[in-house]
């Protein structure tokens, strides 16, 4: 069956089960929030005056259109209270500014207060950039790359994130998750070969790795799960049904580990793809040497872009601890630190087990693959070096597959 076929069938049967199943969840009024909002271009200032109760804000009254829904191409007068001095909030609206609007609706008549600014359109120009780069230097395998991207986050918001608000195991969803982007993602760029078995099973064994490890240590570390106030509202959002915080961590640390252990595999994988194809004649021992030597250097920056992707994501974190003056035990103690270090230990252990569990894997592969080419090419030789006269089309065909 062809890859994209099965992505799709994934995909709508994972969704249509998660969604049936899911539970009954209300959080609070949010969702009579978001209907109440538009968004909306300004297209004047009509004029601003300070607020008469509250002297840090200025009271700006402009007029816009409104760009979506019912109400579209329909100009309507909205209020903004900006702040002067308050680099938190919102500066103040400018013509052709694109906002967020709040509906305010009493009785009859209906105003429009000023939200936030509507910065989707420059995310969107930002990812049309993203692609078009990617599929400039990588044609059609950059297409497959972005197709690949594509089913990954909708597996992740399509089937995973529906599992969870359906109460279904937090331990086995993301594992199950896991195997399928490893394998659609392999399949689709690099196609099905054993360049990508020997990926496939790499970068599996090094997730079940990461995966193991934590289990491990939670145990053993006697981790909550509570380690944000993110994950206490989170807890209270599904007061009605249990949630296992720690499943939550699981997930986080696994699908973490994945994004590192990917593209290690891939790289061991063909570079000895590569070096088998351009040296016959290897031996298991040599290509296998050769793969942990591409791995040290794989190791080096891969261990450092993984390391200070997690500093950086708990930059402001560690910030606040500090300029807290925390005891350095105390911080180094605390839940939130602690996860924080352990997602990136993890996934570089995983990382480093990736190394060599693919390239040995890899190695058994390649060689029992150019082995048998080896052997036919040696046959043709001997046929050819006989008295009798070779068979033809057996030439041939033997010649096909050497040349492969």
């Amino acid at each position: 069956m062809d890859c994209s076929v099965f992505s799709i069938l994934f995909l709508c049967i994972g969704n249509k089960f998660a969604t049936s199943h899911a539970l009954n969840i209300t959080v609070s009024d949010s969702e009579s929030e978001i209907k109440d909002q538009v968004f909306a271009k300004v297209i004047k200032l009509d004029f601003i005056t300070p607020n008469q109760t509250d002297s840090s804000t200025n009271v700006v009254k402009f007029t816009c259109v409104i760009t979506s829904g019912k109400g579209k191409g329909t100009s309507v007068h909205a209020t903004q209270y900006a702040y002067k001095h308050n680099d938190t909030m919102p500066p103040q609206v400018h013509q052709n500014d694109k906002v967020v609007l709040g509906k305010l609706s009493a009785g009859s008549s209906t105003e429009y207060a000023f939200e936030n600014y509507d910065r989707l359109e420059q995310i969107i120009w930002l990812l049309i950039a993203f692609v078009g780069l990617i599929v400039i230097f990588g044609g059609k395998k950059g297409l497959m790359t972005i197709l690949s991207l594509a089913l990954t986050c909708l597996a992740i918001f399509l089937v995973f994130i529906p599992c969870i608000m359906a109460g279904f195991n937090i331990y086995c969803s993301p594992i199950v998750i896991c195997i399928y982007i490893i394998i659609v993602s392999y399949i689709l760029t690099g196609g099905i070969n054993k360049k990508s078995l020997a990926s496939i099973i790499g970068c599996s064994g090094g997730v079940a790795f990461s995966a193991t490890i934590y289990i491990i240590m939670e145990r053993i570390m006697k981790l909550t799960g509570y380690y944000n106030d993110q994950t206490s509202r989170l807890k209270q959002t599904f007061m009605e049904c249990p949630l296992d915080l720690k499943a939550i961590v699981f997930a986080m640390v696994t699908i973490g580990a994945l994004g590192a252990t990917m593209d290690v595999a891939m790289s061991i994988a063909s570079s000895l793809e590569e070096i088998q194809n351009n040296k016959a004649g290897m031996t298991k021992i040599q290509i296998i040497q050769s793969g942990l030597t591409i791995g040290k250097d794989i190791m080096g920056t891969m261990t450092n872009t993984l390391i200070l992707a997690y500093i950086g994501s708990s930059l402001i974190t560690v910030l606040i601890y500090a300029v807290s003056n925390y005891p350095i035990l105390q911080l180094l103690n605390k839940e939130e630190i602690i996860v924080e270090i352990l997602q990136s230990l993890i996934g570089s252990l995983g990382m480093l087990f990736t190394i060599p569990f693919t390239t040995v894997i890899s190695a058994y592969l390649f060689k029992s693959s150019n082995g048998n080419h080896l052997e036919k090419k040696e046959h043709l030789q001997t046929q050819l070096s006989t008295d009798e006269k070779p068979n033809k089309s057996h030439i041939i065909s033997t010649i096909k597959i050497i040349n492969k």
